[in-house]
């Protein structure tokens, strides 16, 4: 019998931690692909706005850390390491010469009710707290990766860590399709 749902909420708040989570989460999928109804070929990856049960007149200004865009780091090692490699002087790193409060941290709006959210607002939608779920599926839909992320963090900042963990769990993968807000 399908267990009553206060037994289900219980166990989520007490008993199930993410590692529990994860672990039934990955042990779906693999008997779904033993059977043959994952096709990790192609992923698609997209984000959906939830929005939060925060009321947006209860907030409060905030400095919080910055988030370095992981790309940009690495595209500056890539073009040193080729530049080193045809003979020229690599470029220098100007991070010495700011000062490290101005890069480190940004104001910005905090819910007091639930301070994970972030102020959300696109095109017509109203301005509200919200989260973002970053979904990767495979051709058939089913979910091989989420990562969620306040509503006001940019999609081009939270697809390096659900791409990492999708290249962990299906190496075999050859396309990942997105659409343009995860263009960097």
């Amino acid at each position: 019998a399908v267990p009553h749902f206060s037994t289900v909420s219980y166990n989520f708040k007490h008993r199930f931690n993410h590692g529990t989570v994860e672990y039934v989460f990955r042990w779906v999928l693999k008997a779904a692909a033993e059977e043959g109804y994952l096709d990790t070929e192609a992923i698609f990856v997209d984000g959906t706005h939830i929005k939060a049960s925060a009321n947006l007149k209860k907030q409060a200004k905030k400095a919080v850390p910055k988030q370095a865009k992981r790309y940009a780091k690495e595209l500056f090692a890539e073009v040193n390491k080729d530049r080193e490699e045809h003979g020229k002087k690599p470029f220098s790193d100007d991070s010495d010469k700011n000062p490290p409060q101005e890069k480190q941290t940004k104001e910005t709006v905090v819910s007091t009710t639930d301070p994970e959210s972030g102020v959300f607002h696109k095109g017509e939608h109203k301005k509200c707290f919200a989260y973002e779920a970053h979904t990767a599926c495979d051709k058939h839909n089913f979910v091989l990766g989420v990562y969620v992320t306040p509503g006001n963090v940019h999609d081009s900042v939270a697809f390096d860590p659900l791409y990492d963990e999708v290249c962990r769990n299906y190496p075999e993968h050859k396309t990942v399709v997105a659409d343009s807000a995860y263009k960097t």
